[in-house]
């Protein structure tokens, strides 16, 4: 479950430091999924409080898949990522993220959306679809080099016992197409937050949406999609498109979408940023569906990247950072550490065959040489 950082009554007007603008740069290259998805309307929205509060002009740029929008920080060509889970996967070197052009990237969070909606597994209202085990025999998507779109519709299938082996896989370019498969009838599942503005269109079709729960009391369900997609956590969802105001259900979450940058990144631009998308909330909250999920209350700051050393100082100021979540980011820290150097002591002269493979067994030695969990093994 997320846990909540609980915001000390008069801490945020009690802080002390610089001026908004103070530490940010003229103009900031972000990069952020396809420009119908719920996280470029994220990254527009905080873009245009930055323009009007503090004079920085972001330029938004929209990557069709994983690797297109986690490359331009790679090579240094952006500085921060409105990005999905795929950031998780590109720190652990796998996925997309074992080619020998990868490895483990040394990224760290700024500030997640956290808020009622979740992330879900939709498909038409029509479609007789009611659990996760009627996906058997069904169309389900796999989305070229997005392991964020492809990880997750896998953990639906382990949550109703059943494998790729079970249902009819069909190809996709990207996030859009997989979702205007299912819409267009091509296809019978798609997965996205719940309140993606893909969802809202099949929701208002002739056919409607169903929204596949995910039971908090199945624990077998739960445990074979964990070991799937270790990330994902129970959540009651409250905001999902087509669910009545009022209503909810048992299903799934994780941030999304969240900020992320490199290790290398300046801590008093990662600093400023940070006090800018916090205290300046109320000038973008309702800009976007969901953008009051960047308050502070509701972050969580001990999920599987570690936080910035620049927002880490804003959240001292702001008396959130304890010993606990020190000790939970150090141990992110240290796992990033035994992943780099087994990715520089990989010889890669002494491979012969796929080097993904290669690199995955080295890494899982690694890991649990130094105690670490394997996770994607």
């Amino acid at each position: 479950m997320i846990k909540r950082t609980m915001l000390l009554g008069g801490a945020l007007a009690a802080l002390a430091g610089p001026s908004l603008s103070e530490g940010l740069p003229a103009q900031m290259k972000w990069m952020a999924y396809p420009t119908d998805s719920s996280g470029y309307a994220q990254a527009i929205a905080v873009g245009n409080m930055l323009k009007e509060k503090t004079g920085t002009r972001v330029a938004v740029l929209p990557g069709q898949n994983d690797v297109a929008r986690l490359t331009p920080l790679k090579m240094g060509a952006a500085g921060y990522c409105m990005c999905g889970v795929a950031a998780y996967f590109s720190t652990e070197g796998v996925t997309e993220f074992a080619g020998e052009d990868w490895g483990p990237q040394p990224l760290r969070m700024i500030l997640a959306k956290i808020d009622g909606s979740g992330v879900g597994f939709a498909t038409r209202g029509d479609a007789g679809i009611e659990t996760a085990a009627d996906l058997r025999g069904k169309r389900v998507p796999s989305v070229r080099a997005a392991a964020s779109l492809n990880v997750p519709l896998n953990s639906v299938l382990a949550f109703g016992d059943l494998t790729r082996d079970d249902v009819e896989t069909v190809e996709y370019s990207g996030f859009s197409a997989s979702w205007e498969g299912v819409i267009n009838g091509q296809s019978d599942v798609a997965f996205a937050t719940t309140l993606t503005p893909n969802s809202a269109q099949l929701a208002s079709s002739n056919h409607g949406i169903h929204w596949i729960p995910l039971p908090h009391d199945d624990s077998e369900g739960w445990a074979r999609l964990k070991a799937t997609a270790p990330y994902i956590a129970k959540r009651v969802v409250t905001q999902a498109s087509g669910l009545a105001e009022g209503d909810s259900f048992e299903g799934a979450g994780y941030p999304y979408p969240f900020l992320v940058t490199t290790a290398a990144q300046d801590e008093d631009e990662a600093y400023a940023l940070t006090k800018a998308m916090i205290e300046n909330l109320d000038s973008y909250k309702d800009a976007a569906p969901g953008a009051d999920g960047w308050a502070l209350e509701v972050q969580d700051l001990q999920w599987v990247i570690p936080y910035h050393a620049g927002a880490i100082r804003y959240f001292k100021e702001a008396n959130v950072w304890t010993d606990e979540i020190e000790a939970h980011n150090n141990a992110l820290i240290d796992r990033q550490k035994v992943l780099a150097e087994a990715w520089e002591a990989l010889d890669r002269g002494a491979i012969d065959g796929d080097f993904s493979a290669a690199w995955m067994q080295a890494r899982a030695e690694a890991l649990k040489a130094a105690g670490e969990p394997v996770v994607f093994d």
